[in-house]
C-alpha cells in the first residue's frame, strides 16, 4: 500500500480517537453554593449545615451524580457580615451556581432577600425561621418551622406546665430579625398576668444582677449555644430552681457538653427527633459521627435535606424552569427524617415539639 494510504489512515485514526475522547470527557459539574458563617464568634449553625450538605453531596456523587453530572460545592464564609454576604451572592452569580444552601441566620437572609429576588437565584435555608419570610412569593425557601409555630408550642407548655408570674427574656442583638421575632411571638401567646422583662445580652456579667433583682420564675435565652451555656451555668449557680428555656439556635449537643450537669432539665424545642430508631437516619448519624466527630442535629439534617431537595428539583424539573418553581410545584419531598412539606410560598410546614434535657440528651416530650 502507498505511503499516502497510511497517512490518510493514520489521520482518520487520530480524528476517531479525538472524537472518542471528546465524547467520553466528563460532563461539567453542577455547582451548588454554600453561604454560611463558618468562622468568628458562633459558627456552630454554619458548621452543621455545611457538614450535612457535604455528606449528601458525597453520597450523590458516589452514585454517579445527577444525570451523569457530579455536584461541586462552592463554599463562601460570610464571617457573619452583611456586606461580605452580599459580595458572596455576586460571586455565586458569576460562578453560575444553580442554587444556594444558606444563610443560617434571619438577619443576613433579610439583608440578601432583594438581591436574591433580583437575580432569581434560589436560596434554601436549613435554619432561618423568622416570620418575616412567611407567605412571601420569593426565591427564598425555608426548611425549619417558623417562629410563630415555635412560639405557639413553647407558650402552650409554659402556660400549662410552668405557670410563671415573671419571665426574663435575654435576646441576642446580633440577630434581631430572629431574636425579637421569636420573643414577641412567644410573649403574645402567654396567658394570665405575667410580668415580662427584656434584656439584650451584654458583654459582661451584669445579667446576673438583673436576674437577682427581678427574681423571675423562668428565663428564656434567645441566643447562640455559647451564650446560652455561659448564662445557664451562671444563673443556675445562684438559683438552681429557675426554669430555663433555650431557643433552637442554642439547641445543640454542644450546649449539653459545655453546660455539664447544669443542663439537666433545660427546656427547648425541636422538629426532628434525633433519638428515633429509623434505619436511614441511624445510618446517616453513624456516618456523620465517623466523618466529623460530633452528633448531627436539626441543622445538619436540614443541610443534608437541602441538597436532597435540589437533587429532586434537578431530576424532576425542566432545565428552563427555576429551582424555586420546581420546588414549590413538588409540594413535598422525602427528607432524611420523613416527608417534608413545602407550601406555595416555599415555607416548610413541619410541626415542632418540646424537648427537655434528660441524662445528657434532648428528649422529646409527649
Amino acid at each position: 500500500m502507498s505511503k499516502k494510504f497510511y497517512l490518510a489512515a493514520g489521520f482518520l485514526l487520530l480524528i476517531s480517537l479525538s472524537l472518542l475522547l471528546f465524547c467520553s470527557s466528563p460532563k461539567p459539574p453542577i455547582k451548588i453554593g454554600i453561604l454560611l458563617s463558618l468562622s468568628g464568634r458562633s459558627p456552630e449553625l454554619g458548621r452543621e449545615i455545611r457538614d450535612g450538605a457535604f455528606l449528601a453531596v458525597e453520597e450523590i456523587n458516589s452514585k454517579g451524580g445527577i444525570k451523569g453530572r457530579k455536584i461541586k460545592l462552592i463554599i463562601k464564609d460570610t464571617l457573619d457580615d452583611l456586606e461580605i454576604a452580599k459580595l458572596n451572592v455576586y460571586e455565586f452569580i458569576k460562578e453560575g451556581v444553580v442554587a444556594v444552601v444558606g444563610p443560617e441566620t434571619s438577619t443576613i437572609a433579610k439583608a440578601l432577600l432583594s438581591l436574591i429576588n433580583e437575580y432569581k437565584l434560589t436560596f434554601i435555608s436549613p435554619t432561618v425561621s423568622s416570620t418575616y419570610f412567611v407567605g412571601k412569593d420569593d426565591y427564598f425557601i425555608t426548611l425549619e418551622p417558623n417562629n410563630k409555630k415555635f412560639a405557639t408550642v413553647l407558650a402552650q407548655y409554659v402556660n400549662e406546665k410552668l405557670k410563671p408570674k415573671k419571665i426574663l427574656i435575654f435576646y441576642d442583638k446580633r440577630n434581631p430579625v430572629y431574636s425579637m421575632d421569636l420573643g414577641e411571638n412567644f410573649v403574645s401567646m402567654l396567658k394570665g398576668r405575667i410580668s415580662i422583662k427584656w434584656i439584650p445580652i451584654p458583654e459582661n456579667d451584669i445579667y446576673v444582677k438583673d436576674v437577682v433583682s427581678f427574681s423571675p420564675d423562668a428565663l428564656m435565652l434567645i441566643t447562640d449555644v455559647f451564650n446560652a451555656s455561659v448564662i445557664t451555668q451562671k444563673i443556675k449557680k445562684i438559683n438552681p430552681e429557675i426554669k430555663i428555656i433555650i431557643c433552637p439556635w442554642a439547641r445543640f449537643y454542644g450546649f449539653i457538653e459545655n453546660t455539664g450537669y447544669f443542663s439537666e432539665g433545660i427546656i427547648s424545642i425541636g422538629f426532628y427527633d434525633e433519638n428515633v430508631e429509623d434505619e436511614e437516619y441511624l445510618s446517616f448519624r453513624k456516618k456523620f459521627l465517623r466523618t466529623f466527630g460530633y452528633i448531627p442535629q436539626s441543622a445538619a439534617i436540614n443541610g443534608y435535606n437541602a441538597i436532597l431537595l435540589i437533587k429532586e428539583a434537578l431530576i424532576k424539573g425542566k432545565e428552563s424552569s427555576s429551582i424555586k418553581d420546581i420546588i414549590v410545584s413538588l409540594g413535598k419531598f422525602k427528607g432524611l427524617c420523613g416527608e417534608v412539606k413545602i407550601n406555595k410560598y416555599g415555607d416548610a410546614e413541619t410541626e415542632p415539639f418540646i424537648v427537655i434535657v434528660k441524662e445528657n440528651k434532648f428528649i422529646r416530650m409527649k
